[in-house]
Parts: C-alpha cells; sequence; structure tokens
C-alpha cells in the first residue's frame, strides 16, 4: 500500500512538473509573439530639420538634435517589436546634394522618396514646436486633411500624449508638406514646445525623451492591434 502511494505520488509531482512546463511553454509563446508584434511592418521615422536647418531653437538648444534623439529611441523600441525600421537621416545633416539650388525643397522632396517608398506601411514625421505665448505647452498629433486612417492613428497619438503631457490638446489636421505630399499612413508630431520652460526643461533629457518615444510606440502597436 505504501509502495503504491509513493508510485501516486511520483505521478502527481511528475504531472505538476509538466503542467508548470507547459504553462511555462505557453507563456514564453505569448511573450514572444507580443515581442514580436510588428513583424513584417515597414515604418519610416522622419526627424525633422537637420543640417544648417535648426529647426525652432532656444538658446543653444536645437530642435533637429532633440528630434533625432527621439526618433533614435524610438527606432530602438519598435525594432525589438519586430518592426523594420528606417531613419529618414542619422545625423546632423538634410537630404539635399551638395550642389542643390535650393536646400530645402531638396531635402523634403528626398524625404518624401523615401515616406512614399511602396514597403512603406507607416511613417511618423518628429518635431518640436516653438510658439509667441511661451505659457502654451504640451505634444500634439497632426494628420492630412481629409484621410481618416491617419486621423485614426493621430488620434491614438494624442490620447497617450494627453497621458504623457496632461494637456488637453487634440489631433488636428495640418498644412505641412509632408502630410500633404505623403501617399502613406501617418502622422507629423510635435513632441513639446521649445519655447516653453516646462517643456524645454524636459524635452533636453535622455528620461523625457525615453518617455516620449515609449509613447508613440505603443501608439503605433494600439495602431495595428485596432486594425487587427
Amino acid at each position: 500500500m505504501k509502495r503504491k502511494h509513493y508510485i501516486l505520488g511520483i505521478a502527481m509531482i511528475a504531472t505538476i512538473l509538466a503542467s508548470a512546463c507547459m504553462l511555462s511553454h505557453i507563456q514564453s509563446i505569448n511573450a514572444s509573439r507580443t515581442y514580436h508584434s510588428l513583424s513584417g511592418v515597414s515604418i519610416i521615422l522622419d526627424p525633422g530639420h537637420g543640417g544648417k536647418d535648426d529647426g525652432a531653437r532656444a538658446g543653444n538648444v536645437k530642435e533637429q538634435e532633440i528630434n533625432l534623439k527621439i526618433a533614435k529611441k524610438l527606432e530602438t523600441l519598435l525594432k525589438n517589436n519586430g518592426a523594420s525600421v528606417t531613419l529618414t537621416r542619422t545625423g546632423a545633416y538634410d537630404l539635399a546634394s551638395a550642389n542643390a539650388t535650393n536646400r530645402k525643397r531638396e531635402d523634403m522632396k528626398k524625404r518624401m522618396e523615401i515616406i512614399n517608398a511602396d514597403k512603406t506601411d507607416l511613417f511618423l514625421s518628429i518635431h518640436l514646436n516653438a510658439y509667441p505665448n511661451t505659457s502654451v505647452k504640451g505634444a500634439q498629433a497632426f494628420y492630412e486633411k481629409d484621410n481618416e486612417v491617419s486621423k485614426v492613428f493621430a488620434d491614438i497619438i494624442q490620447k497617450n500624449f494627453k497621458k504623457l503631457t496632461g494637456t488637453n490638446m487634440t489631433s488636428k489636421t495640418g498644412d505641412y508638406y509632408i502630410l500633404n505630399n505623403a501617399n502613406k499612413i501617418g502622422s507629423l508630431v510635435e513632441c513639446g514646445f521649445l519655447s516653453n520652460d516646462e517643456d524645454r526643461t524636459k524635452l533636453v533629457t535622455d528620461e523625457y525623451q525615453q518617455d516620449i518615444a515609449e509613447c508613440l510606440c505603443n501608439s503605433v502597436l494600439e495602431y495595428f492591434s485596432f486594425l487587427s
């Protein structure tokens, strides 16, 4: 009888261990699926300005530098989720050729060529804002007029911006070259105001740049989850 109980006890332990291993395996599979939830998705990140074009400035704080830092942090997060990511620029330069007669126009046209490539599924153009009224602060997402799908994406970004910044801005249509000439789904985001002391103090830190990158990454994940 004791031997029978001993055998049953061993069998029960083996069953528990097997169940635990199976649960661990299932959790690992689910984690892997979540981790690679953007597998097969091609995303373009466009850090605004570059080269001699600093964008907005406040003293020695340059928009072009912060745009790029946010974009690189976001690139890492998106790649960790399985996305294929291309940056329109990876350094402090514009995209115009050396002998360009109009550097800004050629720079923007080349950015559009990258964004409008056949493989592109989504794009984000990353910027910072400035305004004469220095009390204005917060982050905002813009989308192309009458583009309802891009509006869905911008609304998701704005919802997450609101959680991050605590401001009540809403997503808006934007009369920007990038939005007007893109034939892909995407948004131009103004991640804060360099003209506002509070925003600027946060924007120059790695920690807040990471917060913005995570906010944007979560928005991309939510958008593709919404589609599926």
